[in-house]
């Protein structure tokens, strides 16, 4: 159970990374609908993918599994740092 974790908390990082570049370059979307930024959605599901990251550091029995949980961390600890910067100088600014 634990490495599956792992395993999934590594494909919901780059699923963030993935959704962070559609949001981004997107056009302006009318977000009225969902009642919150994109890119506040964005910031939830990564913050909740590096609690599963860190979670999955139990699941560790090899080598790739140690480089996947790593890899895991440093993605969304560094998308959700861009992301929190992001969010808070454009709430600032609007």
């Amino acid at each position: 159970m634990i490495k599956k974790i792992n395993i999934w908390s590594f494909i919901l990082s780059i699923i963030c990374i993935l959704l962070f570049f559609i949001v981004s370059f997107s056009g302006p979307i009318d977000y009225s609908i969902m009642g919150n930024h994109p890119l506040n959605l964005v910031l939830y599901i990564t913050l909740i993918t590096f609690v599963l990251g860190v979670l999955g550091f139990s699941g560790i029995q090899d080598w790739k599994g140690m480089a996947r949980s790593l890899t895991t961390i440093i993605l969304t600890l560094g998308l959700s740092v861009f992301l929190t910067f992001v969010v808070f100088f454009g709430n600032l600014l609007s």
